[in-house]
């Protein structure tokens, strides 16, 4: 679309910019302000001239800054003309947040975990569009239909499952131990990245350099549980944690500018689309032991036991210490320690169930051990 406005148009000067801003190109009325970004992004591509002034404007006004950043207190126009309803259909579809499943339907020892968070600090991504306005912006990831941004279900199953490794692995020391723990995991995450019989690379690999003893007793675990000869590969299986995408409400700009050693003068600007603190978000997880029907309901009810306290742990980890968005290390993605509208939701098997609210991590944490508690008294275990 942009390149036939520009053979059609010729050269783009900066009141066409302005006008594209304002959502007014030549004679097309272009309300979609991702549409507009599109747009600009063909002029900061293919006219350097004004590249500058399609990303950033002038003096704080124009560009594409103008309709991602939020001037004078209000809210960007992405907000108002994107996000909000972008949010409202999706929650119409029933996308947005999922609804609690119902239980009764699931396999004993079954959970379900929900809460909504509020970011204490900004979350930063990176979206797969790679045309975008100019390569000195980095967009964070949005939705492809709605265009809301969004952490999709695999990037909380990885950096979950890297935060469990953290809390309750690397520092384990008795190889019967690691390599107990290290299957269990297995078992919630499905297969660790780069795990092959003949040669591990990856996480399988680091693993098996921390306590090289116990690789092997974690390999005779896995073939032990799933009946395999010592020459058979280990099958690739998806785990008992089932993971749904998180929607934010927000979007907002962080900025770097590199400095010149020598002048110790800016030089070019390096913006960061992000989710700013105060945004917030809806964290959901079920645990399905769909594995276990050849176990007997005590051990399965056991095995849940275990699991809800190690995933809970971890999840406070992610949310309050680790973080969970890209640059984590210098402070990125972590969340405050109240929550709305938590839930968990448990299987005891039968008619029976489990069924609380909490208001903060600290308060998941010791509805995750009542929990635990009730299905173990359930399936008579101590």
């Amino acid at each position: 679309m942009s390149f036939d406005l520009y053979a059609a148009h010729g050269d783009i000067e900066k009141e066409t910019v302005d006008a594209l801003v304002e959502g007014r190109y030549f004679d097309v009325d272009i309300p979609n302000i991702a549409a507009r970004i599109r747009l600009l992004a063909g002029i900061a591509a293919n006219k350097s001239r004004i590249k500058t002034y399609a990303v950033a404007g002038e003096r704080g006004k124009g560009g594409y800054k103008s309709l991602v950043y939020p001037l004078s207190g209000k809210e960007s126009e992405y907000v108002t003309n994107t996000i909000k309803p972008g949010s409202k259909l999706m929650d119409r579809l029933g996308l947005k947040k999922p609804i609690a499943p119902d239980m009764s339907r699931l396999p004993a020892g079954s959970w379900f975990l929900q809460f909504s968070f509020t970011l204490a600090k900004p979350w930063i991504s990176r979206d797969d569009d790679l045309f975008y306005v100019a390569d000195s912006v980095n967009p964070v990831r949005k939705d492809k239909v709605f265009k809301v941004p969004f952490m999709s279900a695999a990037a909380w199953k990885g950096l979950l499952r890297w935060t469990a490794m953290r809390v309750d692995l690397v520092e384990e020391q008795d190889p019967g131990q690691f390599a107990l723990k290290r299957f269990y995991h297995a078992l919630l995450f499905g297969n660790e990245k780069g795990e092959d019989f003949r040669r591990a690379s990856g996480t399988a690999d680091y693993l098996n350099k921390i306590l090289t003893e116990a690789h092997d007793l974690y390999t005779c675990l896995q073939r032990y549980y799933y009946h395999l000869d010592e020459t058979d590969p280990i099958p690739h299986h998806s785990g008992r944690l089932m993971f749904y995408p998180t929607f934010f409400n927000l979007i907002d700009l962080e900025m770097i500018n590199p400095h010149d050693r020598k002048t110790k003068a800016g030089t070019h600007p390096i913006y960061l689309e992000c989710v700013p603190a105060g945004a917030e978000g809806a964290f959901s997880l079920l645990y399905v032991p769909f594995d276990c029907s050849s176990q007997g309901e005590e051990e399965t009810l056991r095995q849940a036991a275990i699991a809800l306290p190690l995933v809970t742990k971890a999840i406070i980890n992610m949310m309050l210490v680790y973080g969970f968005s890209a640059k984590r290390s210098s402070g990125y993605g972590l969340a405050k320690e109240k929550v709305n509208r938590g839930i968990l939701q448990v299987h005891l098997g039968g008619s029976q169930r489990f069924e609380c609210r909490f208001s903060s991590f600290d308060g998941l944490c010791k509805k995750a051990e009542e929990a635990a508690k009730a299905l173990l008294e359930t399936g008579g275990g101590t």
